[in-house]
């Protein structure tokens, strides 16, 4: 399950950890929290679309610098440039 969540676009990645944190956090909302299922509904949701957010932009700027970092490290070792 790990491996095909990793194959998934940042975006698509981004709404099934949202999915799953809406899940928890309007179930927790409703249990420990005492809040009725529709407020814990509109707060979970409310939270979810700032995690959402967070996670894509978060992971696309992780993925651009990770690419940056595997594209300087290609090419000609240092002793081997003028060969």
């Amino acid at each position: 399950m790990l491996i095909r969540f990793r194959q998934l676009l940042p975006f698509q990645q981004a709404v099934v950890a949202g999915l799953i944190f809406f899940v928890i956090y309007a179930l927790y909302g409703y249990f420990f929290m005492g809040l009725s299922l529709l407020q814990a509904a509109k707060e979970s949701t409310v939270s979810v679309i700032l995690f959402i957010i967070v996670y894509y932009f978060t992971s696309v700027i992780i993925m651009r610098k990770t690419m940056q970092m595997e594209n300087q490290s290609k090419g000609p070792k240092k002793g081997l440039r003028g060969k």
